[in-house]
């Protein structure tokens, strides 16, 4: 089961980023008001909600779900009983959309380490906005002790304008695209949130 369309956008605005061609744009979630350590609700809270904010100005016709696990075991606390797949983790807590494709790729290569090859799969999430939030849940959630917390790495991807978010965990994502202008309404209105230190590389974007 494959669907080159996906996959091929999916791997090459991921690859970009290690590029030349680097069309993102960087935004903080948690920030720094709110330590993890002893304001970790509020800090859950803060970046859930920018994240779903900035998917709402980007999603909102269509959404596809890219999941990626690594075998990592799920923590057990909010989950059934034996759950040892991160796949079933995510859809043991309501996520549930239909499955489009799955592949394996490597996410973060290393020429000096051994390949750490990952399970991907895509799904349409369409505009269900509870089904893509609650992919957000456990992204924004992995390094948090925020539970349930499922162990995948996501993607979310509009495959007619070619955009695509990827939130690494309460501390911040990126939006990237081919084009630099598909983003301007996003660096524009979204300015507070952008992360100050790559301000200067988002500029010249524009």
């Amino acid at each position: 089961m494959s669907s080159p369309s996906i996959e091929n956008l999916w791997s090459n605005l991921w690859a970009a980023r290690f590029g030349f061609e680097d069309v993102r744009l960087r935004f903080e979630l948690g920030g720094k008001e709110f330590d993890n350590s002893v304001q970790s609700v509020p800090r859950f809270l803060q970046a859930h909600r920018r994240a779903s904010t900035v998917a709402d100005a980007l999603f909102r016709e269509s959404c596809i779900g890219v999941v990626a696990w690594n075998g990592r075991l799920p923590d057990p606390a909010g989950l059934p009983d034996e759950v040892d797949d991160g796949f079933v983790a995510l859809q043991s807590t309501g996520f549930h959309a239909p499955q489009i494709s799955e592949w394996q790729a490597v996410l973060y290569p290393d020429p000096g380490e051994e390949a750490d090859v990952w399970d991907v799969r895509s799904y349409d999430m369409g505009p269900d906005k509870i089904v893509r939030d609650t992919l957000l849940w456990h992204v924004v959630a992995s390094e948090m002790p925020i539970y349930p917390s499922a162990p995948v790495v996501a993607f979310l991807i509009d495959p007619s304008k070619s955009v695509m978010m990827h939130i690494y965990d309460d501390r911040g994502m990126d939006v990237s695209a081919y084009d630099a202008a598909t983003l301007h309404g996003l660096y524009a209105g979204f300015a507070d949130w952008l992360l100050d230190y790559d301000r200067e590389r988002m500029a010249k974007l524009f």
